[in-house]
């Protein structure tokens, strides 16, 4: 703690000395050292510690707020790095100087008896411990002395002729609580008031009394022994119990006379009728009788008294040392001074303490020799003590022997004010200058313990430390150290690039219509569910086609299509996919809507029995049959029997549904048939499916297997015409309907047999081998078949969007999936709405308990806090899966496009265009979904997240789910350079957004860095200066004139900080009137740029926002396009952690203020989830009665893949950055993937990394433990990699021992010695130990409740705000 009294810092620059503090020599020899204080089992170390002897002499301290002075030492090894190895615990013979100066330290004391005279009557007893004055009278004379040893009271008017010095303390003891100023002359600390003529307000003439006398009780209620001072004023002093015996010397007296032959001792010459010498005033005493019984009473405690600040009198009358005699009076004998203690004699017993039962304390003895008889000169002498000198010698260590320099630092006693209790063994301390913190200062150097001294930096021949190297100007604490300045910048980028995630959510989300009509289809073309797959088994399939079989709207206006793409060309799947047609051609048609609505019965029942399906029932990718129950729930058999049970379909016409069965049964037959076969895969292959009365039913099935031919492997898998490749050709007057045929003719470019027909246009068979190029043949192939003539319905529905849903293998859509989509596609008034461009719903796998889900394959808070945020400005991106897109062909458009190939010819040298087929969705990269959401964004249409369980999926291995992870980063990267490195329509938007995004940040750098006021408009030359100059100089005035301001004891301490305090508000002030400016500049110009577009109908010459909603979908896209470049602020969270656990800390912060800002924090952090998941839950709880929250087991889980997925991302911007230059440099296909494509690196990965940081954990609490206890903070930041460490335990042990083969009961039958050397003993018992839902329930709770108890520590440990900020602020989550 610093000197908190202002200027307090100059103090030590003002002493007189050279050294004000004279300190003992280093040692330089090893006997003179203690190793003891590092002995470790028996063995001595070369740490050490020696005492050390501090004399103080430094007049400067005579100032008001230097009061009580405490020793502190200090040492260091090199002057750079500095520890405290003692303070006053370890200083005798007081804790602290009784002196300043050597003048005043020059003192004299003595210790008083344990009891003081007993009392000779009971008014006395009275008398003596109410209103007391207690006064030493200290004498330099013999003849004075003589002359006060033989009376027993002095009147108050001679105290001046014999007391050289005066002084002591007044009021009532004995723990009183009535006030001493009370009692006349005595002050409100309990001592008499003395000047050099008067004694408790009366003058005495002829008095000249020197120095300062105290009195000070005796701790711990000493009676016998060293006296050790404390500093309890009078009424405070603790009495205790004396006991009075002069029957004892009675009987000694008697027993010794009638010895025969024997004299009597001295003072018993007379005869054995003799009374004895009466104790004057004794209890009892008539004046000439002693009393026969013990008496016991009540006694002031055993003082110290202390004279100081006097001189040696002139002349021979002169005592080598003073003596002091202890009198006492009281307002009943005002003007009489009576002796407090009783003269010690032969014949005179001495009182002696006693405890409550009355038995004696110091042990006595009747022996006369073993009584003390001093003679009266001796007894009243008083020992001269240096009051400024105390010795140290501490049981801390030092340090090692060798170069050492030991600085001594005299502290006011308000450094132990305001909670701090004291220093630590070895706690660090800044380096010099001491003067901030030590009111006087002094050092010694040389090589401890060591005969040969060499030289050393800072330190003089004789052994003192240069005093100008540890004094100097003291400049005020600023945090503008490297660590700080990088913590701070990182933050920065946290909180713009968190501004940029939760901007969107100060909007509104869009309205809709908010209920299905049939009457809503009518403005479709048709509805398609297309399901890509092409390594799922068929009851995966099958469970998926049913789903979107069962979710046909109902009293459907336009067709719908269910279109399964077999990426696979699996001749097994059509087979299967044939006999589910047949099922629905043989569920009864009894005419009218019979048919339609016994389908929409038979699928409902069929999908309720098999949503919560998982792929270990189906056996996919699992070895075994599929159960028995499990297959009469997927062949329909099931439904069919709880259909005629409870839904009256028993009633049905007899052999109305034999039909039915026996489809059914067929469908069983070829579920349980396991063979797979492959057809011409080079071509494509497609079947259709509608029913028997076209018009009966909406639903129409297509097989689509689009060709998939054997690719040279020599050759790059290019998305252009070239060798190895496969194409087909073109006419240039081919038609639409000529598509398929054109396809069969499909060939391989052989190298030099290449077909250069100038009349024939090569179109690439396949431009996208991944999941992109599936969903585009089938769009493709959709609207030539709704283009067929008798496909055509004659009205407006020919000419309108279609809506095209996908929903992979792994997944099923519910039935009231379009009920509950299809109004998201219109407005309030059920007018559709062109804005609107797809719609997306969460993905939700029901075995994936958010308990259980240790990697988050929900990617819950993603869906329910990022979705609900970016849905307010309709700016949620398409996830693939359960995305509904609704697409619009221009009347006429053919089905090829011509496109600007990316290779160069051979010839030409130059990129030419040729003809690929038409992509609705982009086939660029791995993230289709993403790519092809920015390029809606790019055209002005939006999105609408719908936050409903309308999909049930069935979780993959979860150790795959961390490849997708690492695909989507991957494909983000590229798609990333493929933006900002093209000239696509509308790139030009993007780049702005991420230009403002940069501007923002490095508003932000300059609003902490810049040391002026300056205005940037200003420099530009935008705004005079001169009137910018004369706008702020009211707000500067203002800022100086605040009461807090003026009146701060900080400032008042710092003045020259006054003006950093305003250069610092005014620039935050002048920041956020810059950016409230240039969003004001952008609002007007986009709200004038709709009403000139959306009002007038005029159209610009270039696409730019006409909503400030759209901004905010940028926004989003730029956070899409750029969230993989935040993967080192883990790294750097992580390392910065582990740096403040090993290394010194060079930056410090106030705890209230650390805690005020983190509590803002908090708030608004907390806030900011709990009102968006609210804000949803309500509105989903009343719109479809379904709450889907935000739980705890969410906020962990998606904490968890912030810290896993850093290596992941790191590894994706490395093979994105690859992929992009073989597509850009090749015209390679890079938009696919394989199974475990990188997957079992990415497992890796994490599996290591998450290791790396369990064992990290585990070193730093070693660390802390042997050494880093000494570093200030380091406990908080183990605490943080404790917790980081616990995060990623339940990843880290999933991907260790989360699928280990070793089973319980495996484990229960091995013996010990088996069970020691088995691996997968100890992975069974780490996956019980940790993989639980007891364990998970415990550890989901430590970050909210860290998060609530976090701001509170701060109070304490304010280093724990500093690494809680960042988590709270600058960590940054992704899909």
């Amino acid at each position: 703690p610093a000197i908190s009294a202002p200027d307090g810092d100059q103090l030590a620059l003002e002493s007189p000395n050279q050294y004000p503090i004279k300190m003992s020599a280093i040692p330089d020899t090893p006997d003179s050292c203690n190793y003891s204080c590092s002995a470790w089992r028996g063995y001595r170390t070369a740490e050490m510690n020696f005492r050390v002897s501090l004399t103080l002499n430094d007049s400067a301290l005579a100032k008001g707020y230097a009061h009580t002075v405490y020793p502190v030492l200090m040492a260091s090894a090199d002057f750079q790095d500095w520890w405290v190895v003692a303070d006053r615990r370890h200083a005798f013979p007081t804790p602290f100087w009784g002196a300043k100066t050597a003048k005043s330290g020059h003192a004299y004391s003595k210790d008083t008896d344990a009891c003081t005279r007993p009392p000779a009557t009971s008014e006395q007893t009275t008398e003596a411990f109410s209103g007391t004055y207690v006064l030493a009278c200290v004498v330099w004379s013999p003849t004075q002395f003589a002359k006060l040893e033989q009376q027993d009271a002095i009147a108050e008017a001679d105290l001046s002729q014999v007391c050289n010095s005066v002084g002591g303390v007044c009021g009532w003891s004995c723990d009183s609580r009535v006030d001493a100023e009370r009692l006349e002359g005595c002050s409100a600390d309990g001592t008499i008031n003395v000047t050099e003529t008067s004694i408790a307000g009366v003058e005495l003439g002829g008095a000249s009394f020197q120095g300062e006398v105290s009195m000070q009780e005796c701790a711990d209620g000493s009676v016998t022994g060293k006296c050790e001072p404390t500093t309890a004023q009078f009424n405070r002093w603790t009495c205790h119990d004396c006991k009075y015996d002069p029957t004892a010397i009675e009987d000694d007296e008697r027993r010794l006379q009638l010895i025969p032959g024997m004299a009597p001792p001295p003072g018993l010459e007379d005869t054995p009728d003799t009374p004895l010498v009466p104790v004057p005033g004794s209890a009892g005493s008539t004046g000439t009788t002693a009393s026969k019984s013990a008496l016991i009473y009540t006694s002031l405690p055993r003082f110290k008294v202390t004279v100081s600040g006097v001189t040696v009198p002139s002349g021979t009358d002169v005592f080598s040392q003073p003596r002091t005699f202890i009198l006492t009076s009281s307002t009943a004998t005002k003007g009489v001074w009576k002796k407090l203690y009783q003269a010690q004699t032969a014949t005179i017993p001495a009182p002696f303490p006693v405890d409550a039962s009355g038995k004696a304390i110091i042990k006595t003895s009747s022996d006369d020799e073993s009584r003390p008889l001093l003679d009266a000169v001796s007894r009243q002498a008083m020992s001269l003590e240096q009051l400024n000198t105390l010795d140290i010698e501490p049981d801390w260590c030092y340090g090692m022997q060798g170069p050492m320099y030991l600085v001594a630092c005299a502290v006011n006693s308000t450094v132990y004010a305001n909670g701090f209790d004291r220093f630590k063994p070895g706690q660090h301390a800044a380096p010099p200058p001491f003067n901030d913190r030590c009111m006087a200062v002094s050092g010694r150097c040389g090589h401890a313990c060591q005969s040969s001294q060499a030289e050393m930096a800072n330190c003089t021949a004789d052994g003192h430390i240069i005093q100008s190297k540890l004094l100097g100007a003291i400049l005020a604490d600023k945090n503008q150290s490297t660590p700080v300045w990088l913590f701070v910048y990182v933050l920065l980028i946290g909180f713009g690039v968190k501004v940029v995630m939760l901007c969107p959510g100060i909007f509104s989300p869009y309205p809709h219509c908010r209920r299905y009509d049939p009457f809503l289809t009518e403005a479709l073309r048709y509805i398609v569910v297309c399901v890509p797959s092409a390594g799922e088994n068929k009851n995966t399939v099958l469970r998926n086609v049913v789903g979107a079989i069962g979710c046909m709207p109902k009293d459907c206006k336009c067709r719908y299509h269910v279109a399964f793409v077999d990426e696979g060309h699996r001749h097994e799947q059509k087979v299967m996919f044939g006999k589910l047609g047949d099922l629905v051609a043989a569920i009864p048609n009894f005419g009218g809507n019979s048919y339609e609505e016994n389908v929409r019965q038979f699928f409902l029942m069929w999908v309720a029995e098999t949503k919560q399906m998982d792929l270990q029932k189906l056996k996919d990718g699992y070895k075994g049959d599929v159960d028995a129950d499990i297959m009469e729930r997927m062949s329909g058999r099931l439904p069919l029997k709880k259909l005629k049970k409870e839904n009256g379909w028993h009633a049905m016409p007899a052999g109305s549904l034999s039909a039915l069965d026996q489809a059914i049964d067929a469908l069983e037959e070829d579920l349980k048939n396991l063979k797979k076969e492959k057809k011409d895969i080079h071509r494509d292959d497609v079947a259709d499916w509608e029913p028997k009365e076209r018009n009966s039913l909406a639903l129409r099935l297509h097989y689509l297997s689009r060709a998939k031919p054997q690719e040279d492997e020599r050759t790059i898998k290019a998305q252009h015409v070239a060798p190895g490749t496969w194409y087909y050709r073109v006419p240039q007057n081919a038609e639409n309907k000529d598509w398929l045929r054109l396809r069969q003719g499909a060939k391989e470019m052989v190298y030099g047999l290449e077909d250069d027909d100038p009349f024939m246009n090569n179109v690439p068979l396949r431009t996208s081998r991944g999941k992109a190029g599936g969903l585009n043949f089938v769009e493709n192939y959709l609207s030539i078949y709704a283009d067929a003539p008798k496909n055509l319905y004659g009205d407006d529905r020919d000419n309108a969007p279609c809506l095209f849903s996908i929903c992979d293998a792994r997944h099923q859509f519910q039935t009231d999936f379009f009920h509950t989509t299809i109004p998201y596609f219109f407005s309030e008034d059920q007018e559709l709405n062109p804005y609107v461009a797809f719609t997306q719903c969460p993905q939700f796998f029901h075995e994936m308990q958010d308990k259980l889900d240790y990697l988050d394959n929900n990617n819950a808070q993603f869906f329910r806090l990022n979705c609900m945020v970016r849905n307010c400005c309709g700016g949620v991106s398409s996830c693939g899966t359960n995305g509904t897109w609704m697409i619009r062909h221009p009347e006429g458009d053919m089905v090829w496009e011509r496109e600007k190939r990316r290779v160069r010819d051979t010839d030409s040298k130059r990129k030419s265009k040729e003809y690929v087929e038409r992509r609705t969705f982009h086939e660029s990269c791995k993230v289709e979904d993403t790519a092809s959401s920015l390029q809606q964004v790019l055209k002005g249409r939006r999105s609408q997240f719908i936050n409903r369980r309308l999909s049930y999926g069935m979780a993959k291995n979860p150790v795959d789910y961390l490849a997708a992870v690492q695909r989507w980063a991957e494909g983000g990267v590229v798609l990333s350079m493929q933006t900002f490195l093209s000239y696509h329509k509308g790139v030009y938007m993007v780049w702005f957004t991420f230009i403002f995004f940069l501007s923002f940040l490095f508003s932000l750098y300059r609003m902490v860095s810049a040391t002026d006021t300056h205005f940037i408009l200003v420099e530009l030359g935008v705004v005079d200066k001169s009137m910018f100059e004369k706008l702020m100089a009211p707000v500067i005035e203002w800022l100086h004139d605040q009461y807090w301001v003026t009146n701060s004891e900080y400032f008042q301490r710092h003045p020259q900080l006054l003006a950093d305090y305003v250069t610092m508000t005014t620039q935050f002030m002048i920041w956020v009137a810059t950016l409230v400016l240039f969003l004001v500049l952008v609002f007007v110009v986009t709200e004038l740029l709709k009403v000139i577009q959306r009002v007038c109908g005029l159209k610009m010459p270039c696409i730019w926002p006409d909503e400030m909603r759209w901004w905010g979908r940028l926004l989003i896209s730029m956070d899409n396009l750029t969230y993989f470049l935040w993967f080192w602020t883990a790294f750097f969270w992580i390392g910065f952690n582990y740096y403040s656990v090993f290394a010194k800390r060079s930056y410090h912060f106030s705890s209230v203020g650390m805690f005020s800002f983190m509590l803002a924090i908090q708030i608004l952090s907390w806030g900011m989830i709990i009102a968006s998941s609210m804000r949803y839950t309500l509105s989903t709880s009343m719109e479809a009665n379904e709450v889907i929250s935000l739980s705890m087991d969410n906020i962990w889980r998606s904490t968890q893949l912030f810290y896993i997925t850093a290596p992941l991302l790191f590894y994706s911007i490395i093979k994105g950055v690859q992929d992009y230059l073989r597509y850009q440099m090749y015209g390679e296909d890079i938009s696919y993937w394989v199974g475990g494509d990188r997957g079992a690196m990415s497992t890796n990965l994490v599996k290591y990394w998450t290791l790396l940081l369990l064992i990290g954990a585990v070193s730093a609490w070693v660390y802390y433990i042997v050494a880093g206890h000494n570093e200030v903070g380091a406990f908080g930041s183990c605490l943080i990699v404790s917790l980081i460490a616990l995060d990623v335990l339940h990843p880290c042990a999933y991907l260790w021992v989360g699928q280990t083969k070793t089973s319980d009961a495996m484990v229960s039958e091995m013996t010990w010695s088996q069970a020691f050397a088995t691996r997968g003993f100890y992975e069974r018992k780490i996956n019980n130990l940790v993989l639980n839902q007891t364990v998970t329930g415990l550890f989901k709770w430590l970050g909210p409740a860290w998060f609530v108890l976090m701001p509170l520590l701060t109070l304490v440990m304010p280093y724990i705000g500093v690494n809680q900020a960042f988590m709270m602020v600058g960590s940054t989550t992704n899909r």
